[in-house]
């Protein structure tokens, strides 16, 4: 009977230990090795383009070995970002993928070494439709860049935080850019320019519908009326000549 019990308990430890020790990676090596053309040539410490259901981004280093790369969740933990395509640029210009980069995924973030301590780290990673965001890796300036076509001047059907931001449309695509990013996080919810135009349709068809359906009600309660004062149920009570009985006076 103990050597049974023994068992059991090294069965389940064995059993625990095997769920602490193993996660689900979201990094491999051949996404991570993925080729991939990024535009180093940005004058913002963090420049980050939004391109479909992905998004590419390139930071500036200086003095750091390491980035750290996650995103928190609304629960307050948080989790490794899936990168794929990592490249180094040194200040010389030099490209180097990972053949020079190390990168190290825990449990709740990605992490980073880099082949120097200054230069440019670029990543791709995946990102929801229309609904952007990202912790903020670097101290500086900050540009998001958003597909063409894509707005966020409508308040309805956008919002950007944090505020203190500026935007400009090049070549259709809106540029919005932070001269000195001070929050931790960065969320952007974007529309397509012809949403507003639907959003504006739908708008005058419940405004022509609740239209319809005020004069209908209203037709309805008139014909009540009608009926009840052609059937004798109308009283005027100001026309009403009768007194009411002894002690209810």
């Amino acid at each position: 009977m103990n050597r049974r019990l023994l068992a059991l308990v090294s069965l389940v430890s064995l059993v625990a230990l095997a769920g602490c020790a193993g996660f689900g990676s979201t990094t491999s090596e051949e996404g991570l090795n993925e080729d991939a053309n990024y535009d180093w040539d940005t004058d913002a410490d963090a420049t980050i383009e939004i391109t479909g259901g992905e998004y590419e981004a390139v930071y500036t280093v200086e003095n750091r070995s390491t980035v750290r790369l996650y995103e928190s969740t609304r629960y307050g933990d948080d989790n490794p970002i899936a990168v794929r395509a990592v490249q180094f640029r040194y200040p010389n210009g030099t490209v180097v993928g990972m053949d020079e980069i190390e990168v190290e995924e825990t449990r709740s973030e990605v992490t980073v070494h880099l082949p120097a301590e200054d230069g440019q780290l670029a990543f791709t990673s995946d990102t929801q439709s229309r609904n952007f965001a990202t912790d903020t890796f670097v101290d500086g300036s900050y540009e998001v860049i958003l597909p063409p076509g894509y707005r966020v001047d409508n308040f309805v059907l956008a919002n950007v935080r944090p505020g203190g931001y500026e935007t400009e449309i090049v070549d259709d695509q809106v540029h919005i850019r932070w001269d000195e990013m001070n929050a931790s996080a960065i969320s952007v919810r974007y529309y397509l320019e012809r949403d507003v135009y639907l959003f504006g349709g739908l708008i005058l068809i419940a405004s022509i519908g609740a239209t319809i359906a005020g004069a209908y009600v209203y037709r309805q309660i008139q014909d009540l009326k009608r009926t009840r004062e052609e059937a004798g149920l109308a009283v005027d009570i100001e026309d009403d000549d009768r007194k009411p009985p002894p002690g209810m006076r």
